[in-house]
């Protein structure tokens, strides 16, 4: 073998051998993001189930955006929580049953994620009280990630259109 065929043996292999860690490195971090993801997004679903909004405390940015399905908007993790917590205390939400499907995570970036999870609602009532129809929902989650932390910084809920 020449001395440059051995020199750029030995770079690739070099290279090759270089990749391998960080590649696995690269991999258990994605994985470890994907876990404290999901379970920011799987408050939500217990904050629905326990009727208890403190289970979404630390989750939303500071100056996060949010918008629910009937049109309300909130700025603000204090402003979100602050709502939730009295939608989750209404008599409209009581007697519901929702069935949550698994949640979908898409990195746009190594730092910011998007989240998909659709979920079914039974037994809601209008403000009226009257019975609303089964809601299909579909909640996003955008996700950013500073100083080692997920945050949510938009979520956007939206329901189809009700068949009755």
């Amino acid at each position: 073998m020449t001395k440059r065929c051995l020199l750029t043996f030995s770079i690739v292999m070099f290279a090759f051998v270089a990749a391998v860690p960080c590649q696995a490195i690269s991999q258990t971090n994605r994985q470890a993001d994907e876990v404290a993801i999901k379970e920011i997004v799987d408050h939500w679903q217990q904050a629905w189930n326990t009727y208890n909004a403190s289970v979404l405390e630390g989750d939303y940015a500071d100056d996060a955006d949010w918008m629910n399905s009937f049109g309300v908007k909130n700025k603000g993790s204090a402003k979100i929580l602050s709502f939730m917590a009295v939608a989750l205390k209404s008599p409209e939400v009581a007697g519901r049953h929702t069935v949550w499907n698994e949640p979908r995570i898409r990195f746009v970036r190594p730092d910011v994620a998007i989240v998909y999870r659709d979920y079914q609602t039974v037994g809601q009532k209008t403000t009226a009280g009257k019975d609303m129809p089964q809601r299909n929902t579909h909640s996003t989650w955008v996700l950013s990630k500073e100083l080692g932390k997920w945050r949510i910084v938009s979520q956007v809920i939206s329901d189809d259109k009700p068949t009755s």
